[in-house]
């Protein structure tokens, strides 16, 4: 059984009346419903109002950009009744939200919400500030409804019975204990390394794993008896597997790292107008952490996902061989953890990296020889080397072959879309229905499956460095780089001076080039250099002058790819900020006043 939070009997009720179960599917448990819960990501975008106002803020990335026109003064705003806010609870009479006294219709955002529609349209009718006290993963959003959605306002009365009368359920309490170093957010569970510590092991500590949950962790009382997951091919009889099955099957190991497909949380506002550094800064200081890198290396043991499928009636050879066509697009991956609504976790693979002989996709039940911790999808999780860390579903429940994409929001979405130059976020909302239960997307807009981009991370210099040596000896910087697609690098180059020039860094593969093939290459490369500072940069500490160096650091493919610079980042930008591998910039002041790096 998942020892999941329950709810009061009354409340259970209420959540089953509001949400009928789906046309073919058999009911959710109850728990899966709260009324009045905000998921993780909400509001982590904007869309704009339904209220028929003049668009003064055009959107790029899911940011406005910056005009002249200035929000409304609270008594040019209209008054609005606490029963016209609870009377927008659905689509059909649109969604509103109060927050901090205003109301705001965010009925076209709840179309393409990175949280899913569900989720959002629990907070409809109800008061916003219960759940930002929770889900507060991306700040920044409050301040963009005045400019996008702002309807109107309460009164002051109303609006603290909006507050004191939202219904508000938190749904995270039985989550696992963690030991990780850096937490960005708790609800669901984001945590991470701090950068420095990443290069202490090869194979990262399973206590310093990265971790990015998108719901709450699943459980069971008796794993052994209870843990199961399901394989449907069409034309073949279901099969289910548990996880003796698993243990009596060939065990593989492979080393591999895995990166977060939204390591870098900012990207999608490169396009704003105004004071970009200052806002970035102000915004997310928690990307100076680690320098937008989420990722970590394990070697992972488990059975051939290709065994398995063959074990129902798959001929992995055959198509492996091209004797036999494929009979799927997709291998569709459902997961045991669920949102608030019921809504499981589900993604989409190429069926041919699956059954690919050399593609080690597996099913995971251990991490450097351990058994998976909970929060990295125990006791069975995918392992799809070279794909965006969302691609490797954890706590398997089902796989299944299909031409669609999964129905899950994670998978309809636009985490992984690369949109043109000329898209904007109204263009998007356009071409976006809720009615046929996924998200449509124009023919025009590639879906990356395959994580195929490439990380540079540089780590800080350690401090209490003399600044007499660091112009005598140059600036030691050390780092990670990773093709990913099974990419092998070729090249990393080092620079002091925000990438005007750079020098070439040492490579140390830790021998996994002879254990992957190429363009199997699944793991992260460490790299290190001495920068030599410049005449210049000498004579301003000579001057007693303090010295400011832009760290950066550009990856480099057999294939020729060359990691893009960050003036490049905006021509491949994507709504929610994911995919985007652009150099940092980590900057260093060296203090000749104190005679230390500071």
């Amino acid at each position: 059984m998942r020892s999941f939070v329950r709810l009061a009997p009354a409340l259970q009720r209420a959540c089953q009346a509001a949400r009928a179960p789906e046309p073919g599917r058999a009911p959710r448990p109850a728990w899966a419903y709260a009324a009045g819960i905000a998921g993780a990501g909400l509001l982590a975008g904007v869309a704009k109002g339904s209220c028929g106002c003049e668009v003064a803020h055009r959107q790029t990335l899911g940011a406005p950009v910056a005009t002249n026109q200035e929000v409304p003064k609270d008594g040019e705003l209209r008054v609005i009744s606490l029963k016209e806010l609870r009377s927008h609870n659905n689509l059909e009479e649109g969604l509103w939200i109060s927050y901090h006294g205003h109301v705001y219709d965010i009925t076209n955002f709840a179309k393409i919400h990175p949280g899913g529609p569900g989720r959002i349209q629990m907070a409809a009718g109800s008061d916003l500030q219960k759940y930002f006290d929770v889900y507060h993963v991306h700040p920044d959003v409050s301040k963009f409804l005045d400019r996008t959605c702002l309807v109107g306002r309460l009164t002051p009365k109303d609006a603290k019975r909006s507050y004191d009368e939202t219904i508000f359920f938190f749904f995270f309490e039985n989550e696992p204990p963690r030991k990780l170093q850096q937490t960005i957010a708790t609800a669901p569970r984001w945590a991470n390394l701090m950068g420095k510590y990443l290069l202490d092991s090869f194979r990262t500590p399973l206590s310093g794993f990265y971790v990015r949950n998108h719901f709450p962790v699943p459980s069971w009382e008796d794993v052994e008896e209870e843990y199961e997951f399901e394989v449907s091919v069409p034309g073949k009889d279901g099969k289910v597997f548990r996880l003796k099955d698993l243990r009596s099957m060939q065990q593989n190991a492979v080393e591999a790292t895995m990166i977060c497909g939204g390591a870098a949380l900012y990207p999608r506002y490169l396009h704003r107008t105004d004071n970009r550094e200052t806002w970035e800064k102000e915004a997310f200081p928690r990307n100076e952490i680690n320098n937008n890198f989420w990722g970590s290396h394990a070697v992972w043991t488990g059975v051939k996902c290709r065994d398995v499928l063959r074990m129902c009636g798959v001929d992995v050879d055959a198509i492996a061989l091209g004797t036999k066509p494929l009979p799927a697009k997709y291998l569709r991956l459902t997961g045991h953890d669920a949102d608030e609504t019921g809504s499981s976790f589900g993604v989409t693979i190429p069926l041919e990296k699956a059954i690919d002989p050399f593609g080690d996709v597996i099913l995971a039940m251990t991490m450097n020889g351990e058994p998976l911790p909970p929060d990295h999808g125990y006791p069975v999780r995918v392992l799809v080397p070279g794909y965006a860390g969302v691609r490797n579903c954890k706590w398997l429940a089902k796989m299944e072959l299909a031409d669609e994409l999964h129905e899950s929001h994670v998978d309809t979405h636009t985490d992984e879309v690369i949109y043109p130059p000329n898209m904007t976020f109204e263009d998007h909302l356009a071409k976006t229905s809720l009615t046929g239960g996924t998200v449509q997307r124009a023919g025009r807009w590639e879906v990356q499956q395959d994580n195929d981009i490439f990380r540079v991370m540089e780590t800080r210099r350690k401090s209490g460095q003399e600044a007499s040596k660091v112009a005598a000896d140059g600036i030691e910087v050390r780092g990670i780089a990773l093709g990913g697609g099974g990419h092998r690098i070729a090249r990393v180059d080092v620079s002091i001076d925000g990438g005007k020039t750079y020098v070439p860094a040492d490579l140390d593969d830790h021998g996994m080039e002879k254990v992957h093939r190429r363009n199997y290459h699944w793991s992260w490369y460490w790299w290190s250099k001495k920068v030599p500072l410049t005449e210049d940069m000498k004579g301003q500490l000579a001057k007693g002058q303090p010295l400011t160096l832009q760290v950066a650091s550009r990856a480099m493919t057999e294939h020729g790819n060359t990691q893009p610079s960050r003036e490049d980042a905006v021509s491949l930008y994507n709504l929610v900020g994911n995919i985007c591998n652009y150099q940092t910039h980590t900057p260093v002041l060296i203090q000749p006043s104190t005679a230390k790096a500071a």
